[in-house]
């Protein structure tokens, strides 16, 4: 009787180890491998972008589904040479909202898309304080799909202070002279601007550490180019990157990029005469560097 029970438990054991092994068999084959890398470089291309941005954001959004197809652009210009969103407007049907706030670059603006009623612009200059508000009275939804910052100015600091809102997809023009693991953010006045020299935005290190408190993951850099793109955390591993560290994705600057050549203001060069401030109107705004952040 004893062996009959041993025997019986023993089958039952071997039973139920072969039932567990099938379960953790199928489980195996049901998770999903990893992504294969997506050749962000291959697919750049230029048809209105500086350079090959709007192939990028293709690729991009066809890796990742747009939800209302709607993008926003702040340091629009005037919406055609240079621009990041014609493209999506005049070839892929999206709705877009774009501000800029030189006077005469928006008047263009608002001309060159006056056939396009699904795009809205706006001549306001732009600071970390209004920048919600403007969305919020413009119509902006909140889970809109991408996002251009390029104020060459305080785009740090304006992107920090967007909480409300949720692009899927950021991009940022960085500041190429401090390349990782260099952080430095221009220090904020409201009325800074870009005066011509390196005194500009932030290093790629520093935006990416914002980025990651913000719930976003680095994603790639435009060849020959600033432009920098990162995308919610929720939607990287469909792009199979392996290696996404700031020294992974920077490009150093081209030789023609020669702004990136200038010294001044840092590894203990001096600015020139006449050139440590930034000029608004009877307003002199130091110009300082901060690596703190």
């Amino acid at each position: 009787m004893c062996r009959f029970i041993h025997r019986t438990r023993h089958r039952r054991g071997v039973a139920v180890a072969a039932v567990i092994a099938v379960v953790l068999a199928c489980a195996t084959s049901m998770v999903a491998e990893p992504a294969r890398p997506v050749d962000l470089h291959a697919a750049e291309r230029r048809v209105f972008s500086q350079f090959g941005e709007d192939g990028v954001i293709e690729k991009i959004f066809e890796v990742i589904e747009p939800g209302p197809k709607f993008a926003v652009e702040f340091g629009a210009a005037n919406g055609v040479k240079g621009s990041n969103m014609r493209n999506l407007v005049v070839d892929h049907g999206w709705s877009t909202f774009q501000i800029e706030g030189n006077p005469q670059l928006a008047k263009a603006l608002a001309k060159n898309y006056r056939d396009y009623p699904t795009t809205k612009t706006l001549q306001a200059w732009v600071w970390p304080g209004n920048i919600e508000i403007l969305f919020e009275e413009n119509g902006v939804p909140k889970d809109l799909d991408f996002m251009v910052i390029d104020i060459d100015s305080n785009d740090y600091y304006v992107w920090r202070a967007i909480r409300d809102f949720r692009p899927k997809v950021v991009m940022i023009e960085t500041n190429l002279a401090f390349p990782p693991p260099q952080r430095m953010v221009v220090d904020f006045h409201p009325m800074n601007y870009w005066d011509g020299t390196l005194y500009f935005g932030a290093s790629l290190q520093s935006l990416d550490d914002l980025a990651k408190t913000k719930g976003y993951q680095l994603l790639y850099q435009v060849s020959g180019s600033s432009n920098t793109f990162w995308v919610d955390e929720r939607y990287f591993a469909a792009f199979g990157i392996t290696d996404n560290s700031p020294a992974a994705i920077y490009r150093p600057p081209s030789d023609t990029q020669k702004l990136y050549k200038q010294k001044w203001g840092r590894d203990g060069v001096p600015w020139p005469e006449g050139r440590s401030h930034l000029n608004w109107k009877d307003l002199k705004i130091p110009k300082t560097f901060r690596f703190d952040r």
